[in-house]
């Protein structure tokens, strides 16, 4: 039965009723990846012709470690495209794919007499597949926990087999070629900022209780396994989207005590957090802000160990009592930080996008600190080159429209963006193609980018932090911006707290992408690897917006000429 199935790009994202000829556009036969990356695909699969809804199973026959994921949509009552711009899936409200549910790459399928006759099932699967008309999509991942394969050339069969019979109704078959080297060890930092508060409430638990860390351990799990490498420490409770005299849920980890003639201080919840963390494959910590945001002029909130505020929105951040306070604090955890043998894997937050006009307040916040800090890095989201070039920030993290104007001029730029639609930027919105989500690894590439950040993993409050709210049933809660602050899903009774959106699996790839880009540097040459990918994309900025699957071809391109090298060739590739 011809077009029941169809391999096609990772991509490409499957909108209902979108017809045939945009389909066999993105079709897929071959790929190639390296030793320790993931390679990902998408099974297209719809009904026979007059039949309304068949029970099938959709499973991949190969050696390769493979996962595997139904595809679900969510419904997006806008696609924050007001003005027509490069880089969306469609403007218009509707149903949108992005919640990935796991299920197994190759179930078990058993037959089960019923009062009504025989039956076939899938075993120990709750993920079922219903075939309708219209095409709907299995997700596939080739070693999805990035181990060392074996080099070689492996045929991936793809089968979909009917549960009223259980014959198979259509096959089709992808080959992979996994090339004989590695990527190099992801040195680039990348955060989505994580809010303990957003996990508590919407799971409904206390802090750092048991159950919190079951469902923590379930998000660093995800988180790391897509290439996010480095957490925010909420040591004190992060001062982020918080109203001037509103206080957000205390998560904070460090206990204090206020004593006759100084602080001391507790740090055995923040060991259990880091603990956790590291467990998890976390390798860098960002210690939450300093100081408020938007300008340093006030503290965070923070509390004593019998749960009272002692500093918060009106705590003037110049103040004595606040520096005698801060400085105790900072030296206090500087030791903790030497016995738990993360000194040198820190990072230090002020002030989160101070603006020029707030220079001052944001000097004074850095001269509070800066000898204690002297041997860490400082690193705050801007806009402005002023503050690294006034020595009050190491890491400058510019919002990515700002890089040609800082392009060149820092050599710890990091890139940041806050998923506006700032026109022609890449962004991860549900609604933008995977173009324009996974383009930000050759931008990093292109700007030499020591890392990015995100202010969001798993927001899921609205503005200013008001409300709560699921993300499988309202993607657009947060200022209408589809999935802008959060990646992962929350889900229950699955065996795990949290399941990843195709959104984080294109991050992943931004990151190996990266990886891949700079290996081949090591090969042939920074200059050269540019110069090919401006042969395949044209000039590479910020603003670059890939069409459809160039950057399939461009990363096929990279790891022929990265294979190549190995065997010692000097190929020359017909674009």
């Amino acid at each position: 039965m011809a077009g029941l199935l169809k391999i096609v790009s990772f991509q490409y994202k499957h909108l209902p009723g979108h017809g045939p000829d945009e389909i066999d556009r993105r079709t897929v036969s071959r790929g190639s990846m390296l030793k320790n990356e993931m390679y990902s695909f998408q099974a297209l699969y719809r009904a026979p012709e007059g039949t309304s809804c068949l029970a099938v199973s959709v499973s991949a026959e190969t050696e390769l470690p493979i996962g595997s994921w139904r595809v679900d949509y969510v419904p997006l009552t806008s696609a924050a495209d007001p003005h027509g711009d490069a880089g969306y899936v469609s403007d218009q409200p509707g149903l949108y794919p992005d919640l990935l549910m796991p299920r197994p790459a190759a179930p078990e399928i058993v037959r089960q007499k019923t009062a009504w006759g025989h039956t076939f099932f899938e075993a120990e699967t709750d993920s079922l597949l219903n075939a309708v008309p219209d095409f709907q999509s299995v997700w596939f991942t080739v070693n999805p926990d990035s181990s060392e394969l074996e080099a070689g050339i492996y045929p991936i069969r793809i089968n979909m087999t009917s549960l009223a019979d259980g014959t198979i109704h259509a096959s089709e078959t992808l080959t992979v070629e996994v090339i004989g080297t590695s990527l190099p060890e992801q040195m680039a930092y990348y955060t989505n900022w994580f809010h303990v508060d957003c996990l508590c409430d919407l799971f409904d638990t206390e802090p750092y209780s048991d159950t919190f860390y079951r469902i923590f351990d379930d998000y660093l799990r995800n988180m790391t396994r897509h290439r996010q490498n480095t957490l925010l420490l909420p040591a004190f409770t992060p001062p982020l989207d918080t109203p001037v005299g509103v206080e957000r849920r205390n998560v904070q980890l460090v206990e204090i005590e206020k004593t006759g003639d100084g602080w001391t201080f507790g740090f055995g919840k923040m060991r259990q957090f880091l603990r956790h963390a590291a467990d998890g494959g976390i390798r860098y910590f960002e210690h939450c802000h300093l100081f408020s945001q938007w300008g340093a002029k006030n503290a965070p909130n923070i509390y004593d160990r019998n749960g009272k505020r002692i500093f918060g929105y009106d705590t003037d951040a110049s103040g004595e009592e606040y520096r005698t306070f801060l400085r105790a604090y900072l030296k206090a955890f500087l030791i903790f930080t030497e016995e738990e043998g993360i000194h040198d894997r820190l990072l230090f937050h002020l002030s989160d996008e101070p603006t020029l006009s707030q220079l001052a307040s944001y000097r004074n916040a850095h001269d509070m600190v800066a000898d204690i800090l002297k041997d860490q890095i400082i690193a705050d989201a801007m806009s402005d080159l002023k503050f690294y070039e006034e020595g009050l920030v190491d890491h400058p993290i510019f919002f990515i429209s700002h890089a040609d104007a800082v392009d060149s001029q820092c050599s710890n730029l990091w890139l940041y963006y806050t998923g506006s639609t700032t026109p022609r930027c890449t962004n991860r919105l549900i609604s933008n193609t995977s173009a324009r989500t996974r383009v930000l690894g050759l931008q990093l590439y292109r700007y030499n980018a020591r890392g990015f950040l995100h202010w969001a993993y798993n927001f899921y409050y609205d503005r200013l932090s008001a409300g709560c709210y699921d993300p499988k049933s309202a993607p657009n809660a947060y200022k209408m911006l589809p999935g802008v602050t959060f990646l992962a899903y929350p889900v229950l009774g699955r065996g795990t707290c949290v399941v990843p959106s195709i959104r984080e699996k294109l991050m992943a790839e931004a990151f190996d992408d990266f990886r891949a880009l700079k290996l081949l540097e090591t090969r042939i040459g920074r200059e050269a690897v540019l110069e090919l990918c401006e042969r395949r994309l044209g000039t590479v900025s910020w603003q670059t917006i890939p069409e459809e699957d160039a950057l399939i071809s461009l990363r096929e391109e990279v790891n022929r000429r990265i294979r190549d090298t190995l065997i010692g060739l000097d190929s020359v590739y017909i674009v």
